[in-house]
C-alpha cells in the first residue's frame, strides 16, 4: 500500500497527491464557499437527481469495482450499497426542494405584536468529512449529498483502503454541474489528516470510524465535530416474540459484511423459555454461511482484524461460553461464529467486536434484558421483538441508544432517519435532514411592523 502513489481529486480532475494539490483542495473549497452558499434549492436539487441517476445507470458496474478494490466486500453488498447511495442522493433532492427556511411565531410574546420572523441554515463553512473502509460508496455519498443540499463546499478523506468510491462519487457531482472547487477528495496519511483537522479553512469535521474520533474532538475544540463511532448491537427476544423472524433478521444483521458494521448485532438476550429454539434456529440461519456452505460469508478486511476477533472468542470460551457453530481462522478469513452461554463477564458482550462474531444469553425478563443492553456506555442501535406493544415502548423509553428498532434488528435503517450513537459511540446525526443540520447554523430575520411601515 505504501508504495502505491496516493491519489485525490482536485479541481474537477484526478491528480497524484502532493503539498501543492492538497493546497490547492483546500484553498478552492475556501473560495467556492460563497458561490455554492448563493445557489438556489432548485440548482441544487438538479445537481443531486443528476447523481442518483447516474449512480443507478451504473449499479452493476460500480458495484463490481467496489468489490473488486476491496478484496473483502461481496458484489451482491455492495450492489445494496449502490443503491442506498442512490437514494441518498434522491432523497436529498427532494429535501433540498423542500427547503430549510421557516417561519418563528415570534407574536406569541406581547411585545412582539405583529413582528414576523424567519429562519433560514446557512452553512458554517467547508466540511471536511472523513469516512471508513466498510461502506466505500454509502459512507461518503451521507457526506457529500446533505453537503451539496446545505449550499457547502466538502472535501472527502476517504479510506486507503478504498479511495476509488469517494473519488468516482465527487466526479460524478462535477459532471452533474456542481462547481469543481467545491468538492475535493485527499487520499491522505494520518499526518495529513490531521493537519487537513485542524485547518481553519474547514471549520465542520464530520467523522466516521473508530475512537480516533475523539481526539479529533480533542484536537479542536472550537470546530463543530460530528462523530459516528462504533457500537455494540444488542437485541432483546421476547417470550412471546416472533422467534423466527428474529432468528432469521438477526442471522442477516449479524453478519452482513463479516460483522464489519457499526450497528451488526453483536448481542442477543433471549426471555428463557424460548431460549433453546431461539439458539437451535439461529444456527440453522448461520450454518449455511460457514466456509463452503451456499451463503459464505467473504473475509475480513486483514488478518490482523480478524486476529482480533478471534481473541474475542477464544476470551468468551475459556469464561463457558459454548460454540454452537464457527470458530475457524485462515488468514483474513473468519468463519461465522455463535456463541451460547455468554455472560457480562466475557470481553465480547462489553466491547465492539467489528467482526463475526454473535453472542447469545439467556435473561429472566425484561429487566434483566435492559440492564444487560444499558450495560454498555455506547450505543447506536438496539433491536426488540415483542407482540407487546406496552413493553416494547416502554423498553424503547429505557434503553440508551441513538434508535431502537420494534420487531426488528438494530441494523434495520432508511438512508433519512436520525442516524448517531449516544455516549462512546460519538454525537450529531446522519440522515439528510439531520446531517444539512450539522453542517449548517440557524440565522433568524426579523421584522417589526414600524420598519415594514417604513418600508
Amino acid at each position: 500500500m505504501t508504495d502505491i502513489p496516493r491519489t485525490g481529486f482536485v479541481a474537477g480532475q484526478e491528480v497524484l497527491l502532493d503539498a501543492g494539490a492538497v493546497e490547492r483542495a483546500v484553498a478552492g473549497l475556501a473560495a467556492a464557499a460563497e458561490t455554492v452558499r448563493a445557489t438556489s434549492s432548485f440548482d441544487r436539487a438538479a445537481v443531486l437527481d443528476k447523481v442518483a441517476l447516474a449512480l443507478g445507470e451504473g449499479l452493476e458496474g460500480i458495484a463490481q469495482s467496489l468489490a473488486e478494490e476491496s478484496g473483502y466486500l461481496s458484489v451482491a453488498d455492495m450492489r445494496l450499497e449502490t443503491q442506498r447511495a442512490m437514494e441518498v442522493f434522491q432523497l436529498s433532492a427532494a429535501y433540498a426542494r423542500v427547503g430549510t427556511s421557516e417561519t418563528l411565531n415570534v407574536d406569541a410574546v406581547e411585545r412582539a405584536r405583529g413582528a414576523v420572523a424567519h429562519i433560514r441554515r446557512e452553512p458554517i463553512g467547508p466540511i471536511l468529512g472523513i469516512t471508513a473502509y466498510n461502506g466505500p460508496l454509502l459512507i461518503p455519498a451521507h457526506k457529500l449529498a446533505p453537503a451539496i443540499a446545505a449550499g457547502a463546499p466538502i472535501l472527502l478523506k476517504p479510506s486507503p483502503r478504498v479511495p476509488r468510491a469517494a473519488i468516482r462519487l465527487a466526479e460524478l457531482a462535477v459532471r452533474a454541474g456542481w462547481p469543481q472547487d467545491a468538492v475535493a477528495v485527499l487520499d491522505l496519511d494520518d499526518a495529513g489528516t490531521m493537519a487537513l483537522v485542524e485547518d481553519p479553512r474547514l471549520p465542520v469535521v464530520s467523522f466516521t470510524g473508530g475512537t480516533f474520533g475523539w481526539t479529533i474532538k480533542d484536537r479542536v475544540p472550537r470546530k463543530h465535530v460530528h462523530l459516528e463511532l462504533g457500537g455494540i448491537g444488542a437485541v432483546f427476544v421476547a417470550a412471546d416474540g416472533n422467534v423466527e423472524a428474529a432468528a432469521r433478521e438477526c442471522a442477516a444483521a449479524g453478519f452482513v459484511r463479516s460483522g464489519q458494521s457499526c450497528i451488526s448485532v453483536q448481542r442477543i438476550y433471549v426471555e428463557s423459555p424460548v431460549y433453546d429454539e431461539f439458539v437451535r434456529r439461529f444456527a440453522e440461519q448461520v450454518r449455511p454461511m460457514l466456509p463452503g456452505g451456499t451463503a459464505a460469508i467473504s473475509p475480513m478486511v486483514d488478518e490482523a482484524a480478524a486476529g482480533r476477533v478471534m481473541a474475542l472468542i477464544e476470551d468468551a470460551l475459556a469464561k463457558g461460553a459454548q460454540l454452537v457453530c464457527g470458530g475457524s481462522l485462515s488468514q483474513a478469513m473468519l468463519a461465522p461464529t455463535v456463541l451460547a452461554g455468554a455472560t457480562g463477564a466475557m470481553t465480547v458482550m462489553r466491547r465492539e467486536a467489528f467482526g463475526p462474531v454473535v453472542a447469545v444469553a439467556a435473561v429472566a425478563g425484561v429487566e434483566e434484558a435492559i440492564a444487560e443492553i444499558n450495560a454498555v456506555e455506547g450505543a447506536i442501535h438496539h433491536g426488540i421483538y415483542t407482540a407487546d406493544i406496552d413493553t416494547a415502548f416502554a423498553m424503547a423509553d429505557r434503553i440508551q441508544a441513538g434508535g431502537v428498532i420494534i420487531n426488528g434488528p438494530g441494523t434495520w435503517r432508511v438512508d433519512h432517519m436520525p442516524y448517531g450513537g449516544t455516549g462512546t459511540s460519538g454525537f450529531g446525526r446522519e440522515g439528510i435532514r439531520y446531517a444539512v443540520e450539522e453542517y449548517t447554523r440557524p440565522k433568524v430575520v426579523v421584522v417589526r411592523p414600524s420598519l415594514r411601515a417604513r418600508g
